[in-house]
């Protein structure tokens, strides 16, 4: 450019961005200076001051404020990503249940120092983790220390000492936030995790001290510097244990032989920062792969998808099977459902299937002729795989958030879910970014997180590499009940997170169609809870 006339603009930038601006070992301050038409940029970090200088030298001053828009456009999405985290807080805790004895006490130790902990405990960012130990009893220590000049009732107990007529009382009120469509479709989940303690960095062990009737108020763990967030990633090595467990138990594996394969992602997007859950499978618009690639084409789905369409009598469409209807339906609909099942005649065979379904319930006859479909259609020569759209959640709401505290290895959670199903809700442009991030996929098959210009927030991607699904007859005080279990190998990434993180979710749940769950009181709700648990603990204490 020698000869050319340049411009010369000095800019005051935040020195809390200076970092950003820089760029590792000057990568932004390059990045600035291959603009068409700049000269060069020159920045000086000052530390001891709000603001330090950008000097940039180019052509024009259009050019200057090209580069120093390229720096706000930097800022702006840092602020956004902080804004949109802010946005979308945790759920609120409903209500935690603490099991304890009396005159007992709960002892923590950090982290490091806890051998059979069982959970997979995130990076808590410079603070320190303390986890579990053991209950403790009292010491005449403890109960001076305890003494407050406040009465108990003074202060808000936040767990419990838990009742069944508490729980019956939290679920009625969680009912209550229902609406007659939420009352027919609400998710029902029960998952084993355990708490872990977040403070500071500090030697030796913390103890939290109930009061007289066994409840814990928050100052309790204000007192002590902690701060309890529960953890339901659990570590690799206990999957073995419990599949083991689960076949001596009587359960039986629906998918054995083709386990899920999904990536859930959870987004902020829009300008209302909505919230979004999304479940990715196989899609049409990406790389074209053979037949033996897509795992919803494999050999068990093409030979359940010709058995539907041969089958003369609404028997044979469940497969033949002794069965409890509801199992073999929904062992059926792991093979056949058109999300699960890429072969042009799923639709029509999983129409097949739910008409004999309703017959049978119905209580006709087993030789009841089935639904014609017609002949099975011809599978293309190629079928073509990336992420398709199989489920978007939208206004998800945890209208109940329970947690029952043991002195197990491993305590439970329930939650009830609101949500709408709308996959209309998702913009082109939100689908493009996740096309985007496939097509960027790691060589494990994870996607990467978009960059902050799409507008477009991940606060957690969870692959799932392998879904098994286990059920079982279960006897409560309310009848029969089918009792499922979902284990999900899976990786993980939540906020900006760097690296995938292994680990298994176990997802429990009773079965129920949208008329049981309109009808299902609290009672009813509390009982299978207890059903649960006590199935847990017998599966995890084999």
């Amino acid at each position: 450019m020698y000869g050319q006339r340049c411009v010369s603009r000095v800019y005051q930038v935040e020195s809390q961005f200076a970092g950003l601006v820089i760029g590792a070992k000057g990568a932004g301050i390059r990045e600035l200076r291959d603009i068409s038409g700049v000269v060069d940029v020159k920045f000086v970090a000052r530390r001891d001051s709000e603001t330090s200088p950008l000097t940039v030298k180019a052509t024009s001053e259009g050019v200057c404020e090209e580069v120093y828009n390229a720096v706000q456009e930097k800022i702006r999405s840092v602020d956004r990503k902080k804004m949109m985290f802010t946005k979308a807080p945790k759920p609120p805790v409903t209500q935690i249940f603490i099991e304890i004895k009396e005159n007992m006490k709960i002892c923590l130790k950090p982290k490091s120092e806890v051998q059979n902990s069982k959970i997979i405990t995130r990076d808590a960012r410079g603070k320190g983790i303390f986890l579990f130990s053991k209950y403790e009893c009292l010491g005449l220590e403890d109960g001076l220390s305890s003494l407050q000049i406040t009465n108990d009732h003074a202060n808000k107990m936040d767990w419990l000492q838990f009742s069944e007529r508490d729980l019956i009382d939290s679920l009625n009120k969680s009912f209550s936030k229902m609406n007659k469509e939420e009352r027919k479709a609400f998710d029902f989940n029960m998952t084993p995790g355990k708490f872990t303690f977040i403070g500071n960095n500090e030697r030796g062990g913390k103890q939290i001290i109930p009061n007289r009737c066994g409840n814990i108020a928050k100052e309790a763990f204000k007192a002590i510097n902690v701060a309890p967030v529960y953890s339901n990633a659990l570590k690799k090595s206990l999957y073995p244990e419990v599949t083991k467990n689960l076949q001596l138990l009587g359960f039986s594996n629906l998918n054995s032989g083709s386990p899920e394969q999904f990536t859930i992602v959870h987004l902020l997007a829009g300008d209302n920062q909505e919230r979004f859950s999304v479940v990715l499978a196989l899609d049409e618009n990406l790389e074209e792969l053979s037949e033996k690639s897509d795992s919803r084409l494999s050999d068990e789905k093409k030979k359940a998808i010709e058995n539907v369409f041969k089958a003369k009598t609404i028997i044979e469409v469940m497969g033949n099977t002794h069965m409890y209807p509801k199992i073999a339906f929904h062992k059926l609909s792991l093979l056949l459902h058109p999300d699960k099942n890429s072969h042009p005649g799923s639709t029509d065979a999983f129409k097949k299937l739910q008409h004999a379904y309703q017959e049978m319930t119905a209580g006709k006859s087993h030789s009841t002729k089935a639904l014609n479909i017609g002949k099975v259609p011809d599978i293309k020569a190629n079928v073509i795989r990336p992420p398709k759209v199989i489920s978007v959640k939208v206004q998800k709401r945890k209208v109940a958030n329970i947690t029952f505290f043991t002195s197990n290895i491993l305590d439970m959670r329930m939650a009830l879910t609101t949500f709408k199903e709308d996959p209309n809700k998702l913009t082109n442009h939100v689908k493009d970014v996740l096309n985007e991030c496939w097509d960027k996929r790691d060589p494990e098959g994870g996607i990467l997180t978009p960059d902050g210009k799409s507008g477009i927030y991940i606060q957690c991607l969870k692959q799932v590499t392998a879904g098994h699904i286990w059920v079982k007859p279960i006897e409560t005080k309310y009848g029969e009940a089918i009792l499922e279990l979902k284990i999900k190998e899976m990786r993980e990434k939540v906020e900006n997170q760097k690296d995938w993180q292994e680990c298994v979710e176990i997802d429990m749940t009773i079965i129920m169609e949208e008329n049981e769950k309109e009808r299902l009181e609290a009672e009813k709700l509390a009982s299978y809870i207890l059903e649960i648990r006590q199935v847990w603990d017998t599966l995890v204490n084999q």
